[in-house]
């Protein structure tokens, strides 16, 4: 199986930061801009909106591909199970066919060399009855060999179409697993694309920016600064909140399972988002889970899929930290849950894992593993 792919997106500053650096500092400069430069700001603007929701819909292929894979990796081990036990049992038959072929190869050869009934298992009787009684046995062993001949050859004949059907199985798994993995290429390369369309935009904003401090002098030069400032302030305590492991955990309640998986899931915050991986060092989203909840005893599936049934549904309101919580009418997505309302995720390729909110719009259900 070829190595997970990866988006190589900038960390710091994101995309998201720099297109929302530059709609901010466009807002702050059209005050300062007048005819034609006003308007270009706005459309600079606009077209920044329009390449972060395409963006974002680029992050969610590429989660839901992902999903595709894990899907699909599981099935594969699956199939290739399959085919590993249908050769057993192959070779059980064929074993028995050979010692059912000697038997028979025994009897034909002492027939051939002449041996009457009397010498081959000593046809001799002091009565007609009892002559018929050793007759009625060898005809007695000649079919049981004839029905063990049969026996052998249909489980051959079922064991090597169930060899056939697992090798179909392995090779249509292993075209799928091919397409889902070039389908992922495409998701990347037109992430890549938005990249490339946001750098251009920020090139653009840059020089309206430029002829803006030209026409607007200081004042507007000043609010454009402090506005820069302001928002570089906040996205550096939201980063910090965010990707910043507590000096202190949170006393973490419930079942003795729960409270190792929610201490590992904090653990890993900060490192790495990676599709396909499921740690020690970089992970997906079904992967963190799969690899926290492990810890404490419990092994789930890496799939989302898997992962739903993979323990008792619980309500909302009835959430505890440990529980997994997913998203999308796909399940594309899944958290761990940590209480207040937040989870702790590994969310898309150039992010690493962090403590987000639980109860994001397309909130589909939980799951308590173990239970």
């Amino acid at each position: 199986m070829a190595p997970p792919l990866r988006l190589t997106r900038r960390p710091a500053p994101s995309l998201r930061r720099i297109a929302s650096g530059v709609a901010l500092v466009a807002l702050a400069a059209t005050t300062s801009v007048v005819g034609s430069g006003a308007a270009q700001a706005q459309s600079v603007k606009q077209r920044i909106a329009a390449a972060q929701a395409q963006l974002h819909a680029l992050d969610q292929q590429a989660e839901v591909a992902t999903e595709r894979y894990n899907a699909a990796r599981i099935k594969l081990a699956a199939s290739r199970t399959a085919a590993l036990t249908a050769q057993h049992h192959l070779a059980d038959a064929q074993k028995r066919l050979a010692i059912a072929e000697r038997s028979v190869r025994a009897f034909a050869v002492a027939a051939y060399q002449g041996q009457g009934l009397d010498t081959t298992i000593g046809v001799t009787a002091s009565s007609p009855q009892a002559f018929l009684d050793k007759v009625a046995t060898l005809q007695a062993v000649a079919n049981s060999q004839t029905q063990m001949l049969a026996e052998v050859a249909a489980a051959q004949r079922e064991q090597e179409q169930a060899q056939a059907t697992a090798r179909a199985a392995f090779a249509q798994q292993a075209g799928a697993t091919k397409q889902m993995q070039a389908d992922r290429a495409s998701v990347l390369a037109a992430a890549h694309q938005e990249q490339q369309i946001l750098h251009k935009l920020q090139a653009r904003e840059a020089a309206i920016i430029r002829a803006a401090k030209a026409r607007a002098a200081r004042i507007a030069a000043e609010q454009a600064a402090a506005a820069l400032r302001a928002r570089a302030a906040a996205a550096a305590a939201a980063a910090n909140a965010l990707t910043a492991q507590p000096v202190n955990q949170p006393v973490v309640r419930g079942s003795g399972g729960a409270r190792v998986a929610v201490q590992w899931a904090y653990r890993e915050l900060g490192k790495p988002y990676q599709w396909g991986a499921a740690g020690p060092d970089t992970f997906d989203c079904s992967g963190l889970t799969m690899y926290v909840w492990a810890k404490a005893g419990v092994y789930l599936d890496h799939y989302t899929g898997s992962q739903w049934n993979e323990g008792a549904h619980v309500s909302r309101d009835q959430l505890q930290p440990g529980d997994l919580v997913f998203f999308g009418s796909d399940l594309h997505h899944v958290g761990l849950y940590i209480g207040n309302g937040n989870m702790i995720e590994a969310p898309y390729t150039g992010a690493n894992v962090r403590i987000s909110s639980a109860f994001r719009s397309d909130y589909a259900g939980a799951v308590r593993p173990g239970v």
